[in-house]
Protein backbone atom coordinates (compact mmCIF):
# COMPACT_ATOMS: atom_id res chain seq x y z
CA UNK A 1 0.00 0.00 0.00
CA UNK A 2 1.57 3.39 -1.23
CA UNK A 3 0.18 6.63 -0.69
CA UNK A 4 0.68 9.76 -3.31
CA UNK A 5 -0.94 12.98 -3.47
CA UNK A 6 -1.33 15.13 -6.51
CA UNK A 7 -3.58 17.08 -8.55
CA UNK A 8 -5.98 14.97 -11.15
CA UNK A 9 -5.41 16.16 -14.83
CA UNK A 10 -8.25 13.85 -16.20
CA UNK A 11 -10.77 11.85 -14.23
CA UNK A 12 -13.07 9.57 -16.24
CA UNK A 13 -16.91 7.86 -15.09
CA UNK A 14 -16.75 4.28 -16.88
CA UNK A 15 -19.24 2.66 -14.53
CA UNK A 16 -21.63 2.85 -17.54
CA UNK A 17 -21.13 2.27 -21.61
CA UNK A 18 -23.59 3.50 -23.86
CA UNK A 19 -25.98 4.02 -21.38
CA UNK A 20 -25.75 0.38 -20.17
CA UNK A 21 -24.29 -0.60 -16.72
CA UNK A 22 -20.09 -1.54 -16.92
CA UNK A 23 -19.83 -5.18 -16.15
CA UNK A 24 -16.75 -4.16 -13.82
CA UNK A 25 -17.78 -0.45 -12.91
CA UNK A 26 -14.67 1.90 -12.17
CA UNK A 27 -12.99 5.42 -12.64
CA UNK A 28 -9.69 6.19 -14.33
CA UNK A 29 -8.04 8.84 -12.44
CA UNK A 30 -5.09 10.58 -14.02
CA UNK A 31 -2.44 12.43 -12.09
CA UNK A 32 -0.46 13.93 -14.88
CA UNK A 33 0.97 10.62 -16.94
CA UNK A 34 0.02 8.16 -14.25
CA UNK A 35 -3.35 6.34 -14.31
CA UNK A 36 -5.13 5.16 -11.29
CA UNK A 37 -8.45 3.01 -11.61
CA UNK A 38 -10.72 2.98 -8.72
CA UNK A 39 -13.33 -0.26 -8.85
CA UNK A 40 -16.44 1.01 -7.62
CA UNK A 41 -19.83 1.94 -8.76
CA UNK A 42 -20.28 4.66 -6.31
CA UNK A 43 -19.52 8.04 -7.02
CA UNK A 44 -16.49 9.35 -5.54
CA UNK A 45 -16.94 12.98 -5.80
CA UNK A 46 -13.78 13.68 -7.69
CA UNK A 47 -12.62 16.42 -10.62
CA UNK A 48 -9.94 17.71 -13.19
CA UNK A 49 -7.74 20.15 -11.04
CA UNK A 50 -8.81 18.40 -7.52
CA UNK A 51 -5.61 18.49 -5.24
CA UNK A 52 -6.01 14.25 -4.26
CA UNK A 53 -4.79 12.09 -1.50
CA UNK A 54 -4.78 8.20 -2.24
CA UNK A 55 -3.92 5.09 -1.12
CA UNK A 56 -3.19 2.52 -3.93
CA UNK A 57 -1.45 -0.88 -4.88
CA UNK A 58 0.27 -2.34 -7.88
CA UNK A 59 -1.90 -5.46 -9.57
CA UNK A 60 0.52 -8.74 -9.53
CA UNK A 61 -1.79 -9.96 -12.43
CA UNK A 62 -1.27 -6.89 -14.68
CA UNK A 63 1.05 -3.76 -13.07
CA UNK A 64 -2.07 -1.29 -13.27
CA UNK A 65 -1.94 0.64 -10.40
CA UNK A 66 -5.37 0.79 -8.61
CA UNK A 67 -7.02 2.71 -5.77
CA UNK A 68 -7.76 0.67 -2.51
CA UNK A 69 -10.98 0.46 -0.61
CA UNK A 70 -11.35 0.33 2.96
CA UNK A 71 -12.62 -3.30 4.06
CA UNK A 72 -15.00 -2.00 6.33
CA UNK A 73 -16.60 0.88 4.52
CA UNK A 74 -15.98 -0.37 0.95
CA UNK A 75 -15.15 3.00 0.03
CA UNK A 76 -12.73 4.15 -1.80
CA UNK A 77 -8.99 5.74 -0.12
CA UNK A 78 -9.58 8.96 -2.03
CA UNK A 79 -9.64 12.03 -0.20
CA UNK A 80 -9.78 15.51 -2.09
CA UNK A 81 -7.68 17.98 -0.01
CA UNK A 82 -9.18 21.04 0.44
CA UNK A 83 -8.08 24.17 -1.10
CA UNK A 84 -10.01 27.00 0.72
CA UNK A 85 -8.81 26.96 4.17
CA UNK A 86 -11.17 25.10 5.93
CA UNK A 87 -9.00 22.17 6.99
CA UNK A 88 -8.04 23.10 11.23
CA UNK A 89 -5.36 25.33 11.90
CA UNK A 90 -5.31 25.39 15.21
CA UNK A 91 -3.00 23.23 17.30
CA UNK A 92 -5.25 20.58 19.01
CA UNK A 93 -5.60 21.36 23.03
CA UNK A 94 -3.70 18.40 24.70
CA UNK A 95 -4.86 18.06 28.38
CA UNK A 96 -2.63 19.97 30.83
CA UNK A 97 -0.66 17.45 32.77
CA UNK A 98 -0.01 19.76 36.10
CA UNK A 99 2.77 21.49 34.37
CA UNK A 100 1.69 24.78 36.17
CA UNK A 101 2.46 23.30 39.25
CA UNK A 102 5.63 21.54 38.62
CA UNK A 103 8.26 22.22 41.63
CA UNK A 104 11.68 21.17 40.54
CA UNK A 105 13.59 18.52 42.89
CA UNK A 106 15.51 19.91 45.23
CA UNK A 107 17.85 17.11 45.65
CA UNK A 108 18.23 17.47 41.71
CA UNK A 109 21.34 20.20 41.96
CA UNK A 110 22.51 19.90 45.59
CA UNK A 111 26.18 17.92 44.10
CA UNK A 112 25.39 14.53 46.17
CA UNK A 113 26.39 11.65 44.51
CA UNK A 114 25.75 8.43 45.16
CA UNK A 115 28.33 6.04 44.60
CA UNK A 116 27.44 3.02 46.14
CA UNK A 117 27.43 0.08 44.04
CA UNK A 118 24.13 -1.30 45.37
CA UNK A 119 21.58 1.79 44.94
CA UNK A 120 23.36 2.95 42.10
CA UNK A 121 21.34 2.98 38.65
CA UNK A 122 24.23 2.64 35.57
CA UNK A 123 22.32 -0.46 34.35
CA UNK A 124 25.16 -2.27 32.48
CA UNK A 125 28.20 -0.61 34.20
CA UNK A 126 28.52 -3.59 36.81
CA UNK A 127 27.92 -6.53 34.56
CA UNK A 128 30.50 -8.26 32.93
CA UNK A 129 30.38 -8.81 29.53
CA UNK A 130 30.02 -12.01 27.75
CA UNK A 131 31.60 -12.88 24.63
CA UNK A 132 29.12 -14.94 21.91
CA UNK A 133 32.04 -16.65 20.08
CA UNK A 134 29.84 -17.95 17.49
CA UNK A 135 29.23 -14.12 16.35
CA UNK A 136 33.30 -13.08 17.39
CA UNK A 137 33.61 -16.31 14.64
CA UNK A 138 31.24 -14.90 12.23
CA UNK A 139 32.90 -11.12 12.64
CA UNK A 140 36.19 -12.18 11.88
CA UNK A 141 35.29 -14.37 8.85
CA UNK A 142 33.86 -12.07 7.06
CA UNK A 143 36.07 -9.08 8.45
CA UNK A 144 38.93 -11.22 6.81
CA UNK A 145 37.12 -11.88 3.68
CA UNK A 146 36.53 -8.11 3.11
CA UNK A 147 40.20 -7.86 3.57
CA UNK A 148 41.46 -10.26 0.99
CA UNK A 149 38.89 -9.68 -1.71
CA UNK A 150 39.77 -6.15 -1.91
CA UNK A 151 43.59 -7.00 -1.52
CA UNK A 152 44.26 -4.98 1.84
CA UNK A 153 45.41 -8.09 3.31
CA UNK A 154 48.33 -10.74 1.98
CA UNK A 155 47.00 -13.97 0.93
CA UNK A 156 49.53 -15.76 3.66
CA UNK A 157 48.94 -17.69 7.21
CA UNK A 158 50.92 -15.11 9.29
CA UNK A 159 49.30 -12.17 7.89
CA UNK A 160 45.53 -14.17 8.05
CA UNK A 161 46.35 -15.32 12.11
CA UNK A 162 47.59 -11.95 13.07
CA UNK A 163 44.39 -10.06 11.37
CA UNK A 164 42.07 -12.21 12.81
CA UNK A 165 43.64 -11.74 16.37
CA UNK A 166 43.28 -7.91 15.89
CA UNK A 167 39.76 -8.76 14.28
CA UNK A 168 38.62 -10.56 18.44
CA UNK A 169 40.20 -7.81 20.23
CA UNK A 170 38.74 -5.18 18.32
CA UNK A 171 34.77 -7.83 18.56
CA UNK A 172 35.63 -7.64 22.09
CA UNK A 173 36.05 -4.34 23.29
CA UNK A 174 33.41 -3.39 20.53
CA UNK A 175 30.58 -5.63 21.57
Amino acid sequence: MTNKTGIISNCFDNRTYQNQPSKYPSWKVMMGDEEFVCYTNLDIEVKQGDSISIEYDISKKTGKKFILSNSATKMPMIQVMPQDGTAPTDDIPLPDDDLNNFEPDPFGSNGVVDKNPTTNFNYGANMSKTVDKKSMQIFSIAMTKSALESNQLKADKVSIQNFIKEMKTIFESEF
